[in-house]
């Protein structure tokens, strides 16, 4: 069991540094090669090597290097895909490029070998890294290249104008795959690319190689897959220069048992089965310093270096280790357009509530439930139906209201209020909490009896916009917004990645017999869009019915809790 310190992963940060108690496990895997050009054989995965039990110090940081995968390849032999590696371990290999007609017959070397291409006499495949792949296919007629090594298998040979299929990459990950929710093919990492063949172009290799074709198909990303070799088509001259395609970049995972996390670093962590589990889709650094660990548990966890944020986009605990001050935003779901099975035009949903707090204190060992509100629905007979609210440390926020439609014209109060039914429908009040800053605003109201434009929902930022008295175009939902009560959390959307257009609760755009309405930023659903749904996990509202068509209505969008602390 090596202790990995300083040395090739990065300098320790200050003094102390001393054992966890606990081991780690770590999963290494290069860029794929790509497939080569014109008739060319695939590309080689890239190489997989693992480390288990291994001792890591804390006060200390080891550099993660995840290699690229080969570029699509339009002038000849494919590329080598590049390393990746752990601190100072040995460096998984970059897969090798498939030969080509255009460049060099034979497959490249690598972390699996490339497959040669078809000639006479014919190329040589390209090997495997001893330990971390296997060997690409070779040819035995001059119009069949073979197929890309894979990490559990050789490239397949080409024969009788066939391209051979790309080698097998390994399930021996597939747990790591599961609970990362990565790999392909239901837990295969390191599949080889297919080679091109003028009769049958190869089939990647299970574990995200790409198939031969014209051009060939680019390997998974983060699987280290190679890519497709391209093919050369008998009797079109156009198709002899098909770009091979590239190799799928590589991924590093680190994951120990425990029941609490002890780490830093990585682009997800995930609790699963008793492991933590830190993957790294791009370079990063893994970090064992005391002071950049997360101080709870529950959501899904991940730090801009600044703050740790626990994203909850459905219900569960939140859990300190440690007594700690937060911040917090609570978001409810949006409300459903107004719907109707018979036709009509409806009002756009309301968005959800929104709220959020600062420097809140939260005590060690304590459990706090999240409970995070789902959409409403769009109905089936009338009005949508409002969001359900979402609740944490004693705070709620109210779900957004239905939008109005035949059987209920008026839109429904909520966190945002909905849009009232084209035809002249009232607009349904926001706020129904009560709060104050409030937690969201009105939605429009419906056009006149002449005019069938429904009114759009209401946002967090801003009441949805009236129908136009002059027109039967449908009103915009109101916009969301990145700030509550002096708390711009804009910078907690881009740290977690949600959001939309950087804002949260946008409210549903009114359906109309002539423009829709567009949904608000932040999540609102487009009347007449083919997919009028709220944004889930952002409040946004439903789109209202749009010209007469049944159940053309959005549902509204479900609701997120995100709680941030210093790191």
């Amino acid at each position: 069991m090596p202790i990995l310190g300083s040395r090739g992963g990065g300098s320790a940060r200050g003094f102390g540094k001393f054992g966890l108690g606990l081991t780690f496990d770590i999963l290494v895997i290069a860029g794929g090669g790509g497939g080569g050009r014109s008739l060319a054989g695939g590309g080689g995965a890239g190489g997989v090597i693992s480390f288990s039990s291994q001792t890591l110090l804390t006060n200390s940081q080891y550099t993660v290097t995840v290699g690229a995968g080969a570029a699509a390849q339009a002038t000849g032999t494919g590329p080598n895909g590049s390393n990746s590696q752990f601190g100072s371990l040995t460096a998984a290999v970059g897969g090798g490029g498939g030969g080509s007609i255009n460049g060099t017959y034979n497959g490249q070397n690598g972390g699996s070998g490339g497959g040669a291409f078809a000639y006479t006499p014919p190329g040589t495949a390209g090997t495997g890294t001893t330990g971390q792949g296997n060997s690409g296919g070779v040819v035995d007629n001059v119009h069949g290249c073979g197929g890309g090594g894979g990490a559990g298998g050789a490239g397949n040979n080409g024969s009788s104008s066939n391209g051979g299929n790309g080698g097998v990459g390994t399930d021996a990950y597939s747990t790591w795959a599961s609970a990362t929710s990565t790999g392909a093919n239901s837990g295969y990492y390191a599949g080889g690319g297919g080679g091109g063949g003028q009769a049958t172009r190869g089939s990647g290799g299970l574990g995200g190689g790409g198939n031969a074709g014209g051009p060939g198909v680019s390997g998974t990303v983060n699987t280290g897959g190679g890519g497709g070799g391209s093919y050369e088509a008998p009797g079109s001259p156009e198709d002899l220069y098909r770009a091979g395609g590239g190799g799928g970049s590589g991924i590093v995972i680190v994951r120990y048992q425990s029941a609490t996390q002890k780490a830093a670093g990585g682009n997800t962590i995930i609790s699963s089965g008793g492991y933590w589990y830190h993957t790294f889709v791009s370079s990063g650094t893994f970090n064992l310093d005391l002071s950049y660990l997360a101080k709870a548990k529950g959501g899904t966890v991940n730090t801009d270096g600044t703050y740790w944020y626990h994203t909850f986009t459905g219900s569960g605990t939140f859990t300190p280790t440690q007594n700690l001050t937060a911040d917090y935003l609570v978001v409810a779901g949006g409300g459903g357009g107004g719907n109707y099975t018979t036709g009509g035009v409806g009002g756009g949903g309301g968005a959800g509530g929104l709220r959020a707090f600062s420097s809140t204190s939260f005590t060690a060992n304590t459990n706090y439930t999240v409970t995070v509100g789902a959409g409403g629905s769009r109905g089936t007979t009338g009005g949508g139906e409002n969001g359900t609210a979402s609740t944490f440390n004693s705070n709620s926020v109210s779900g957004g209201g239905g939008g109005g439609c035949n059987g209920r014209e008026a839109g429904n109060s909520g966190g945002s209020g909905g849009g009232g039914q084209g035809g002249g429908g009232t607009a349904g009040s926001g706020n129904s909490g009560g709060y104050s800053p409030v937690e969201g605003y009105a939605g429009g109201t419906g056009g006149t009896a002449s005019f069938y434009g429904g009114g759009g929902g209401g946002g967090a930022g801003a009441a949805g916009q009236n129908s136009s008295a002059a027109s039967s175009n449908g009103g915009a939902g109101g916009a969301g917004t990145d700030t509550y009560n002096s708390i711009n959390f804009s910078t907690w959307l881009t740290a977690t990645g949600t959001g939309s257009s950087s804002k949260l609760a946008g409210g549903g755009g009114g359906g109309s017999l002539g423009a829709a309405g567009a949904g608000g930023a932040g999540g609102g659903g487009t009347a007449g869009a083919s997919n009028p749904q709220g944004v889930t996990n952002t409040g946004g509202g439903g789109g209202g019915n749009h010209n007469g068509t049944q159940n053309s209505a959005g549902n509204g969008g479900s609701g997120i809790i995100i709680i941030r602390y210093a790191a």
